[in-house]
């Protein structure tokens, strides 16, 4: 790389990390227009002990039906996974008891304000029922709770977006049955004894799958809507709410501010300790370490599953850490390379890199493959820090096998004869240096002597 190129990489380079910064934290209008910009890191998802939330207690409603505790139990897992669809990794489900008894099961979704805004999130506990007949007294054909396992948003042959229905065992042999018997017909969808919509069924469906289309497609909200309805008829309980309230952050209203100045601190720490330890290096670590971090914050704040939380931040230092650390490995088989051979510095640095990689990967690969764990097996809390913690990795090798040895190659064409800007010595120069160091000693203690 010559020296034209490598000023017009660290300009583009630079350019991108002070408009990733500015953007991150800055608001304004946009002109002619009825939309304003806010900066991405204002955007990000806060969970309840950052930002507070909503909290709603639902009580089970006894019926004749067996195994009641089992089904509550189901109801609680379909709501924990449809909150985590929608993005709230951070929200919480838990079961309890009311006064008369009955079992009841409280929803926490962070960062909602409006009260009413969490019964649309889960959609509002209803019966669900498919009927031949445009009559709520008719009989069913398919009952929510019994026979459908799940409904989601998805899309057509034409692209268009429609609502997806997974029946379960008892309920694909039942939906087999009765799109055989309505064939070309219709079929009436009750919510609540109401009314809600009439589906044709087009074809017999014997894999526990289908799809409601509309003509002309529906738009997602519309799909996400419908889908939310079906899959609040799909609990194994009757539910009625008791209680719906604000519940405020536990961290107080400076938490978000002490964390970040926290954050601020200890990465100023880290790029002063790069460059004092390994000097060009680690200036070169220095500004992968800032695309990073803003890579990192832009990540948090567009990804869906992300929202932030104590254990989501601990995630986050953690990925850093392990961003540095793969740059120390990295600058200490440069410094190996270099001082046990007679190679140049961009071939030390090329090789530091290759030998380095091997053990970088294995390391964070076993560190990905225990976020994945507790992403999937893991409760909410667990979630946030395994969110953050994945996607920090990700970042943290990008950053540290690429991003770093692109800024050291632009560093090149100005300094590859330059060991000392490196922090580089050959290992003849380090004997010399403690050789003349044990004679000065020496000398001086004959010199004592001599006096003596």
């Amino acid at each position: 790389m010559n020296k034209k190129k490598s000023i017009v990489v660290l300009t583009i380079v630079s350019v991108f990390i002070i408009l990733m910064a500015v953007f991150a934290v800055v608001s304004f209008p946009i002109g002619n227009s009825v939309y304003d910009y806010t900066g991405y890191a204002k955007t990000i998802k806060l969970g309840l002990d950052m930002s507070g939330g909503i909290s709603a207690v639902f009580e089970v409603i006894p019926d004749e039906f067996d195994d009641l505790d089992k089904r509550v139990d189901g109801t609680i897992g379909s709501l924990q996974s449809l909150l985590v669809s929608k993005g709230y990794t951070e929200s919480t489900v838990t079961k309890g008891t009311s006064s008369n008894g009955n079992s009841t099961i409280r929803v926490e979704v962070p960062d909602v304000d409006d009260p009413e805004r969490v019964l649309d999130l889960i959609g509002r506990p209803a019966s669900l029922e498919f009927k031949g007949e445009n009559d709520k007294n008719a009989e069913n054909l398919i009952v929510g709770r019994e026979h459908l396992e799940t409904a989601y948003v998805t899309t057509d042959d034409t692209g268009n977006y429609a609502v997806g229905l997974k029946f379960n065992a008892k309920g694909t042999e039942k939906f087999a049955q009765v799109t055989t018997d309505y064939l070309n017909k219709s079929t009436y969808i009750f919510i609540d004894g109401e009314l809600y919509t009439t589906v044709t069924v087009n074809s017999t469906i014997t894999n526990g799958s289908a799809i409601i289309t509309n003509s002309g497609g529906y738009t997602y909200q519309a799909a996400a809507d419908f889908a939310t309805k079906l899959q609040a008829g799909t609990f194994g309980v009757t539910l009625s709410k008791t209680e719906v309230r604000n519940i405020s952050a536990t961290l107080g209203e400076n938490s978000i501010k002490t964390a970040l100045i926290a954050g601020i601190i200890g990465i100023a720490l880290i790029f002063i300790f790069l460059i004092v330890a390994y000097r060009g290096l680690g200036i070169a670590a220095d500004i992968a370490l800032c695309i990073y971090v803003v890579l990192l914050i832009w990540f948090c704040a567009v990804l869906p599953w992300v929202q932030l939380t104590l254990p989501g931040i601990a995630g986050i230092l953690l990925s850093i850490g392990m961003a540095v650390d793969a740059n120390v490995i990295i600058f200490e088989r440069i410094k190996n390379e270099f001082s046990h051979t007679n190679k140049p510095i961009p071939t030390a640095i090329k090789d530091g890199f290759k030998r380095s990689t091997a053990a970088i990967i294995d390391g964070n690969v076993t560190t990905i493959i225990g976020a994945v764990v507790l992403w999937v097996l893991g409760s909410s809390s667990i979630v946030g820090f395994a969110v953050t913690l994945f996607i920090g990795i990700i970042l943290s090798m990008f950053t540290s096998l690429v991003v770093t040895r692109v800024i050291l190659k632009c560093f090149m064409p100005f300094s590859s004869k330059s060991a000392a800007f490196y922090g580089l010595k050959r290992r003849s120069e380090e004997v010399n240096e403690e050789e003349t160091e044990d004679t000065t000693e020496v000398g001086l203690n004959n010199l004592a002597g001599e006096e003596a």
